[in-house]
């Protein structure tokens, strides 16, 4: 169960981070790989959203959902012997942003109230959940990874759910570069 709340977590951080400006983007590709080649897509088994006994969480079935509009929107079908392969992880971490920000202070003498003077620094620190969606496109013919794509970004505080239009927001937003 944890690790569902967890995964949950992750993604409701990722997918709050689509408010302006958005989730950070990136990308990496096997350089030897020709995609103009791949037709069909279908998603390993077990996804790394589901549970460990194979049993699809609603977080899993939002992504794939989000997944298939994508890429039949590219042009790709889903397929029970596909050219490549899809696996998704999330995960949600806790961070501290420390800062170190100049304060003024009043000058207390003679001149007081004329004008302010330099105070020193003032320690801020903010916790925050940074979550993060990987999506993986596997090779199942070379067993290798040819393309991942991720998203981070913040969860907004008080933000308590998680939709498919949030999901299909990111999602979008990874494989709109895919390939590339």
């Amino acid at each position: 169960m944890s690790k569902y709340i967890v995964s949950a977590a992750a993604l409701l951080a990722l997918l709050a981070a689509c408010a302006a400006p958005g989730p950070t983007v990136r990308t990496n590709v096997d350089p030897d790989s020709d995609f103009s080649r791949i037709q069909t897509f279908g998603f390993t088994k077990p996804l790394g959203t589901d549970r460990p006994n194979g049993v699809r969480t609603p977080l899993s079935k939002m992504l794939a959902s989000s997944v298939i509009r994508e890429m039949e929107g590219r042009g790709l079908r889903q397929s029970k012997n596909p050219d490549v392969l899809i696996n998704f992880f999330v995960n949600a971490e806790q961070r501290l942003d420390v800062r170190q920000v100049p304060t003024t202070t009043s000058f207390h003498g003679y001149r007081r109230g004329r004008y302010r003077t330099w105070g020193g620094y003032e320690t801020r620190v903010r916790q925050y959940t940074q979550g993060t969606l990987a999506i993986d496109v596997i090779d199942p013919a070379r067993n290798m990874l040819i393309w991942e794509g991720t998203a981070e970004g913040r969860l907004r505080d008080g933000d308590t759910g998680i939709t498919q239009e949030r999901a299909d927001e990111v999602v979008g937003a990874v494989l709109a570069k895919f390939g590339q």
